[in-house]
């Protein structure tokens, strides 16, 4: 045998390559066998077998959660404390007496996951120290909530990878995580040889509490890009958590509108800011020995890998100013329009040191003059503290402004508005007309009276643009509105941009074919704008369309867009908004919100660890043969017999498959006859009657009257759309979407013939 005969391959082998620090060989995974994620798996510790504690009994527990996560007042809480005890057969002890006996509780259990920290800060202005409250949790410690959980542990990514599937000539790269990028890679290689990167996603941004915007809160968001997206961007454990709550400085009309006074602003926020990133600055630089779950002792070196945030915000967070508006590049402000150029990147550490060098400057005026050049401003930036981390890398293009929320619904929506306006209201009824038309489907809002929208979010534009094209491409042409026929190009071209953007898996193809959809809305766009320079006053010279830019640069450096957008953060800020009008009594909100965020945590801590003690119980009993119906006299037996039951999105990313639109009722008959050319439907009956009468019974599932099922041809289905989602490379090139036949509850349908 020739041993030095080259390595043979298959179609969609995958080949993982580690990073060389962590000592571990490439391997080649046949593409059926590849698997991102291991199974969740609670192997390292074994349940608590009291996990309500402090809580006397698990009823207690189920109360207390129920008043939290309703948001019940302390009126309404004693009065439900009132009917438990009026209602309780004494099988469980239920000491609660009313609200205080709660709060009293949750303070107890508080410890089990890192709580907030209030600390003051004080900036100088005007001749004297402005006072601020701030409000964070130690993110190294929340870090250690989360990998000493045993459920979540399995999933944690310590090492970069490089990805990349054989497509029968070579291996093609590509990213999805942000452990599969360049940046999270480029990291490790600048760490000693067996220490660990630790890498954080921080999201800031206000919002509003009440109504009509005259409350606001300032929450940070933290996610670990060291977990799954699919555990990193859900709900619950290992998701996101608040870890800060930012001061806003109040506008002073003496004051407002001056150079001095938005130095003073950023620097507040930056003060506040570099309390939540304490840790993290402190661990980047000297690391921290942790031991893990599965015996082994890791040097993890904490970083700063992205900063998820709006337009307004990345301003703030990079230091950029009017004249050089883009937080990534150094544009002219007067060339943002032009998306065919490219222009120096921004370093974090040449920001520094031109600030560092304005300071040593003689006259304030030399110090503006120089800051002004570079696009920074005199105040010392959070981030600079953070090692094997640069601000203006780590800042991103966001799918949800940047082009639902900007380009799209600002602009280009704006504008064919306009186009279809002129003419003529049959033409804008037409069109509304058609998107009423339109077929229902899972996820795509179907919308009345389009025309007429004017304010809506971003996810409400993002469905505009998706049905735009179809409802429009035979009213806009290029006979009755040159004009409008030129940007309605221009938007399929931007929705073709957007497409890529949208992807979960890229690989350095897409990547390409997506910087070439860029160069074509680019061309495109000049002649538009040529074309309506003197008959219009639109300016297009604004940073939202600058940034598409930057956009697969982004994903070469941070694996795809979910890995940074904002959507997953912002869906946080509607929680904040029930407890404020619901749960505060508006004075002091800040720490009110956050002990009923903190609270809410620990009763889902709780809850994982009932679940998991009734999982173990169970099996438990199952393995010795004892009957399920516990002994009234075992102090554990409410492990069994409480009713109550908590759903939970898996950590092992199963979830994929998710029902679609639901059709209209067909029998088996005419769908094998529909599909008659289909060799998947040839006997597709009698291959269901099989299928069913074998599944149900491996299952545990009751066959429907203790009898074989035997369907007939007359016996009528449902036809759903079904959606697969996979985060690994389903088909050799995309995601895809799926039609099949489920069956529906068959003996609960007509059977009469």
């Amino acid at each position: 045998m020739d041993t030095s005969a080259p390595p043979t391959y298959s179609l969609d082998d995958i080949k993982v390559e580690h990073h060389p620090n962590s000592g571990i060989k490439a391997k080649i995974h046949p593409f059926n066998n590849f698997h991102c994620r291991p199974a969740a798996s609670s192997a390292y510790t074994t349940p608590n077998n009291h996990p309500w504690r402090p809580f006397q009994s698990r009823l207690e527990f189920e109360v207390a959660e129920l008043a939290l996560e309703v948001g019940l007042n302390n009126e309404q809480t004693d009065r439900l404390i009132k009917i438990c005890h009026q209602c309780s057969l004494r099988k469980d002890s239920f000491t609660l007496k009313n609200h205080k006996d709660i709060h009293g509780k949750w303070e107890a259990v508080s410890h089990r996951i890192t709580k907030f920290t209030k600390d003051v800060i004080s900036v100088p202005y005007d001749g004297k120290m402005w006072d601020f409250d701030v409000y964070y949790r130690d993110l190294w410690e929340l870090a250690t909530d989360l990998l000493r959980d045993p459920n979540l542990f399995p999933h944690f990514q310590f090492d970069t990878q490089r990805l990349s599937k054989f497509d029968g000539q070579t291996f093609i790269r590509f990213v999805d995580e942000p452990f599969t990028a360049e940046d999270f890679w480029n990291v490790q290689s600048q760490l000693p040889q067996d220490a660990k990167p630790l890498a954080f996603i921080l999201y800031a941004d206000k919002t509003r509490l009440s109504s009509f915007g005259t409350a606001k809160g300032y929450p940070v968001v933290a996610r670990l890009a060291n977990l799954p997206t699919d555990i990193r961007n859900g709900r619950g454990v290992g998701s996101g958590y608040i870890v800060g709550w930012l001061p806003i400085v109040a506008e002073d009309k003496e004051h407002s509108g001056k150079s001095s006074w938005v130095n003073f602003k950023n620097a507040v926020w930056h003060e506040s800011f570099a309390k939540i990133t304490c840790s993290l600055a402190s661990k980047s630089r000297t690391g921290q020995w942790y031991p893990c779950l599965d015996g082994i002792d890791r040097w993890f070196f904490l970083c700063l890998l992205i900063l998820s945030a709006d337009y307004e915000e990345q301003q703030v967070l990079s230091f950029c100013i009017v004249l050089w508006p883009c937080p990534i590049c150094l544009i002219p402000r007067d060339e943002l329009w032009d998306t065919s150029k490219r222009y120096t990147r921004r370093i974090a550490d040449t920001s520094r040191d031109i600030v560092l060098a304005a300071r040593e400057m003689d006259t304030h005026e030399e110090q503006e003059e120089l800051l002004k050049q570079h696009g920074l401003c005199n105040v010392t930036n959070s981030f600079w503290a953070i090692r094997y981390s640069d601000v203006h890398r780590a800042l991103s293009h966001d799918r949800c402004h940047y082009n639902h929320g900007g380009l799209w619904s600002r602009h280009y929506w704006v504008e064919l508005q306009k186009h279809l306006a002129s003419l003529g209201r049959a033409k804008v009824a037409q069109v509304d007309k058609s998107f009423a038309a339109f077929p229902r489907w899972r996820n795509l809002k179907h919308l009345n009276q389009v025309m007429s929208i004017t304010f809506a979010d971003s996810s409400v534009h993002e469905d505009i643009s998706k049905m735009i094209i179809y409802a429009t491409h035979n009213i806009l042409t290029e006979e009755a509105s040159p004009l409008g026929y030129l940007l309605l190009r221009c938007v399929r071209l931007y929705l073709e941009v957007d497409m890529y953007a949208a992807f979960e898996v890229h690989t350095m193809n897409t990547i390409s074919e997506g910087r070439s959809a860029v160069q074509a809305l680019t061309a495109f766009m000049k002649q538009y704008i040529t074309a309506t320079d003197e008959e219009d006053d639109k300016n297009w010279n604004f940073p939202k369309l600058h940034m598409i830019t930057h956009l697969f640069d982004n994903i070469e450096a941070k694996g795809v867009m979910r890995n940074y957008n904002t959507k997953p953060n912002e869906q946080m800020h509607g929680p904040l908004k029930d407890w404020y009008q619901h749960q505060t009594n508006f004075k002091n909100v800040a720490e009110q919100i956050l002990h009923i965020d903190h609270w809410l945590l620990i009763a889902d801590n709780i809850c994982r660890q009932i679940f998991d003690l009734d999982e173990y119980v169970i099996s438990q009993r199952q393995a010795n043969d004892i009957d399920e119906d516990a002994d009234e006299g075992d102090p554990d037996s409410e492990v069994l017999t409480n009713p109550i039951t908590h759903v939970f999105d898996p950590l092992d990313g199963s979830m994929h498959v998710k029902f679609g639109s639901r059709e209209a009722p067909q029998t088996f008959g005419l769908i094998e006859n529909s599909h008659k050319d289909d060799i998947a439907f040839t006997n597709f009956r009698v291959k269901l009657n099989s299928f069913l009468n074998i599944f149900l019974p491996a299952s545990n599932i009751p066959l429907p009257d203790g009898k074989r099922i035997h369907l007939l041809s007359t016996h009528t289905v449902s036809l759903f759309n079904l959606i697969v989602a996979l985060t690994a490379l389903i088909t050799r090139d995309r995601s895809q979407h799926v039609d099949f036949c489920v069956w529906d509850d068959i003996y609960k349908h007509n059977t009469d013939g």
